[in-house]
């Protein structure tokens, strides 16, 4: 996984919270709310941009940096933005996951998120990688805009794991792998299970 940005808006807890599901909540603010999430959510870019212009840690070569301006992002899609309860796996399973460089990443798949997309219910297996000691849950997934608007090898959600086994998943912090940038990397790979057959409009864009 790459670097971790600022998360502050994950600890903006909107007023209201619309029911649709034991499993996910969509989350619904007033026009105060938006407009304080949408400036958390632009402050947060901002950092991540001054963070590959100017940081020795960016994915950026130099020449890239020499000319980087700023990264592409959908706009704020509030719709996005789910309460979600893990569904664990009775067993949690030990899989490999496949990198772009040709290795294995161990990982636990240890739940499933289940929300709803224009009308259609979507789910997303949740990982745990094993030997990183980030005490995150690993959330890629690939969707219809991937190859198009967004990249094609798909993005990445990070989430602090918590004993509470509830979740705010933010499409809107949804990232690219540092492999998008810089062929350098080597990235974990989507699993086919992650992919999901709706357009998810939101979060980074492709570069």
């Amino acid at each position: 996984m790459v670097a971790k940005m600022s998360r502050l808006a994950l600890l903006f807890i909107p007023l209201a919270l619309a029911s649709c599901s034991r499993d996910f909540q969509r989350v619904k603010f007033d026009a105060n709310e938006a407009a304080v999430y949408e400036n958390t959510l632009s402050s947060s870019r901002q950092e991540k941009d001054t963070f590959f212009r100017a940081n020795p840690a960016s994915p950026l070569t130099a020449d890239q940096k020499v000319s980087f301006q700023q990264l592409n992002y959908y706009p704020p899609n509030l719709d996005l933005i789910f309460k979600v309860t893990l569904v664990k796996e009775k067993q949690p399973e030990r899989v490999d996951i496949e990198a772009t460089g040709g290795e294995m990443r161990p990982a636990m798949k240890v739940g499933q998120f289940k929300f709803e997309v224009g009308g259609k219910v979507a789910r997303l297996f949740v990982y745990e990688m094993l030997g990183d000691g980030s005490g995150e849950l690993f959330v890629p997934f690939t969707d219809l805009t991937c190859g198009k608007t967004s990249y094609a090898g798909g993005r990445y959600i990070d989430l602090k794991e918590n004993s509470s086994e509830t979740y705010t998943l933010d499409f809107n912090y949804a990232y690219n792998p540092y492999c998008a940038y810089n062929h350098d990397y080597s990235c974990p790979i989507v699993p086919q299970e992650n992919h999901l057959d709706v357009p998810i409009t939101a979060g980074e864009m492709k570069y």
